[in-house]
């Protein structure tokens, strides 16, 4: 069993940035299920009304590209699976594993 990290990277006309959308325990194969769930569901902003989704897998599925039409803008984001390498106290987040 693996530690997994989600993370979003967005782009919105001129801005990017990278977040942390979820983080859990579970196998690799758990993980990327997870992982496509929330590249097909999640909000990237939390004023958009999504018309159309599409969701292209990148490489082995460790990664997936979405194009996001809302009413009033298009979102790009690209949702990455990381899973933990290395930590000084990777017992000391609780909340972050449950």
């Amino acid at each position: 069993m693996g530690r997994w990290v989600v993370l979003v990277d967005r782009s919105h006309g001129d801005q990017q940035d990278v977040d942390e959308v979820a983080h859990f325990e579970g196998t690799r194969e758990e993980a990327r299920a997870r992982l496509y769930e929330l590249a097909c569901t999640h909000r990237p902003g939390l004023t958009l009304r999504q018309k159309r989704r599409h969701v292209y897998r990148i490489g082995d599925g460790d990664a997936y590209y979405a194009h996001i039409e809302g009413v009033m803008s298009t979102h790009r984001v690209v949702y990455r699976l990381g899973e933990l390498a290395w930590s000084t106290h990777p017992e000391s987040w609780p909340w972050a594993w449950k």
